[in-house]
């Protein structure tokens, strides 16, 4: 993106990079404000890109905007050169030139050759060795083979104990895995410094599989790589099945003493925190998905993506292969594509201190009507009270129904809590339901249960239900809504329910009786009211109930997202 600074076209260029984000991994700059009006700031920080004024010029370019902006650029990006060229020099002498405030460096590169490129290696040096980045907090690297991505942090080891141990691993590598000095800095820079990895099991040739095997064995198995994050797309089970045997079996004939490898022992990644799995199918003839406590007893964070295929079904019943066989103690995050009524039990017992526990399904797939088991809303009440720990509560699916479908899907909610919850009265903050349908009463009753939610999402409930010939009108208070309503306020008469934002999807026309005021009037902590996918013929009777809720609570904030 360009800012021109004069008529004459005198352009000073701080484009944005995506930086090839990953969800999974920390890698958020702070927001920064800068003091000159030129400058382009996108995504919190300043980002110079090498690639585009190594193009736009040469190195000289490079040189000459150095001087300009060294002292206001915190990232620095460098994308699609052609590593085996004159640029590989340049791009060392771009890191050299010393970047005083940069804190974040994005490498992009194209190289055919499995092995480290003397390149490479020397910008790892200059990176983590040299005084060039004397604030810089991590980098990372994606290489076009073998379609992985690095993140290495300047920080990881915090002791001098860690240190040490890393060295004494280092001195460790045999001959026979790291056969160039090119080849045992590549090691020794990934055993200081590897500290998240991403991982595409996409191959274009034998030789590209057995380099992703290689280096998959080192980071699971031995304490070389020891990644504390692996993400791996484009995944099938065929994939881990292929890993697990491979390492089990040492397959790629690796030293085990010196490496600390044991074939065969169950136990992989101790290092290993957290594990994001973005799968083309969770399901085949073979197994169910192999990832077990005792395979990963490290992990604290588990992500599984999947997105259905038509030709691949999940049976009656499927519980995520191993995935709940043992307790996972540790494990404080959860996510999965989909969930039903037999996982609510499983993962009450074996995951008993979640703190996170989000379903999200591909796009697309809230429905759910791919995956063969039932999600009711009585498991949606037992998740939410029953695990002590959690703190984050995210369903972005709906409920699946099966045999006769309900005529008022909003009343589900209010009808499973009219037995109250054995509730462990968790202090969750975010409760998110944005694909289930809520009436006035099932919210409130919801929360007379999590006093301390502070960010809600839930569905508004269709207007009409069709049931035979004609249709039934559906309002948005509910059942008993003014009992709902004073009892709630009989409970929270001392101390305001936490609640601070509300995110409704969809449109209902009863949002302009009394009872939205009434509802809005029970949290006086509430600060803001989002309505989103909301149809281009409601949005001006939401601007318009904007109007009326900020004349009669200037503090709160409306908006359409």
């Amino acid at each position: 993106m360009l800012v021109e600074e004069s008529s004459q076209g005198n352009r000073q260029l701080l484009r944005h990079t995506s930086l090839m984000r990953d969800k999974s991994l920390s890698f958020h700059p702070a927001p920064t404000a800068l003091a000159d009006g030129h400058t382009f700031v996108e995504n919190c920080v300043p980002v110079f890109e090498v690639g585009y004024w190594m193009n736009y010029g040469n190195f000289s370019s490079v040189r000459q905007q150095h001087e300009q902006y060294k002292d206001q650029v915190q990232t620095l990006s460098i994308w699609n050169l052609p590593v085996e060229s004159a640029y590989g020099a340049d791009i060392a002498a771009c890191l050299n030139l010393g970047w005083p405030r940069v804190t974040h460096v994005s490498l992009e590169y194209s190289t055919w050759e499995p092995e480290p490129n003397r390149y490479s290696i020397a910008w790892h040096k200059i990176l983590c060795e040299s005084t060039m980045f004397p604030v810089l907090v991590d980098y990372r690297v994606w290489q076009m083979l073998p379609a992985r991505l690095e993140v290495f942090s300047i920080h990881k080891f915090k002791t001098e104990r860690e240190r040490n141990q890393a060295t004494d691993i280092i001195a460790q590598v045999p001959e026979l895995l790291a056969p160039t000095p090119a080849v045992q800095q590549f090691y020794e820079h990934r055993c200081r410094y590897l500290e998240h990895v991403v991982m595409s099991m996409d191959s274009v040739n034998r030789a590209e599989t057995f380099t992703k095997y290689k280096y998959l064995t080192l980071a699971l198995a031995t304490p070389v790589l020891a990644p504390r994050t692996l993400t791996i797309v484009n995944c099938r089970l065929k994939h881990i099945r292929a890993i697990l045997n491979c390492i089990d079996r040492n397959a790629l004939g690796l030293p085990t003493a010196p490496l600390q490898y044991q074939p065969g022992v169950l136990e992989l990644g101790r290092s290993l925190q957290h594990l994001h799995l973005k799968m083309a199918s969770l399901y085949d003839e073979l197994t169910g998905l192999p990832v077990s406590a005792a395979r990963f007893p490290g992990l604290s964070s588990l992500i599984i993506e999947h997105s259905p295929a038509l030709d691949n079904s999940l049976p009656d019943g499927e519980k995520f292969g191993q995935l709940w066989e043992t307790r996972w103690s540790g494990m404080k995050r959860l996510q999965l594509p989909f969930f039903s009524d037999l996982h609510a039990a499983l993962l009450v017992k074996f995951m008993p201190n979640l703190e996170i526990l989000s379903v999200i399904p591909a796009p697309g797939f809230e429905a759910g009507d791919e995956y063969p088991d039932s999600l009711s809303a009585a498991t949606i009440i037992k998740l939410a009270t029953q695990l002590h720990t959690l703190r984050h509560f995210e369903v972005r699916s709906m409920l699946r129904i099966k045999g006769k479908r309900p005529l008022n899907m909003g009343q589900l909610i209010y009808l499973a809590l009219k037995k109250p919850p054995v509730a462990a009265r968790p202090e969750v903050k975010l409760f998110a339901v944005p694909a289930i349908q809520m009436d006035f009463s099932s919210v409130v009753r919801m929360l007379t249960y999590l006093p301390s939610v502070e960010q809600l999402e839930f569905m508004l409930p269709d207007q009409f239900a069709q049931m035979g010939d004609g249709r039934v009108a559906h309002n948005l208070e509910g059942i008993e809504w003014q009992e709902e309503k004073r009892k709630f306020g009989e409970a929270f008469a001392g101390k305001p329910h936490s609640l601070q934002s509300v995110i409704v999807t969809g449109y209902h026309p009863d949002l302009h009786s009394a009872a939205v005021t009434e509802f809005l009037g029970l949290f006086p902590d509430l600060e803001s009211l989002a309505f989103t996918a909301v149809g281009r013929e409601d949005q001006d009777n939401i601007d318009q109930l904007a109007g009326v809720l900020t004349a009669l609570n200037p503090d709160l904030h409306v908006s359409i997202v």
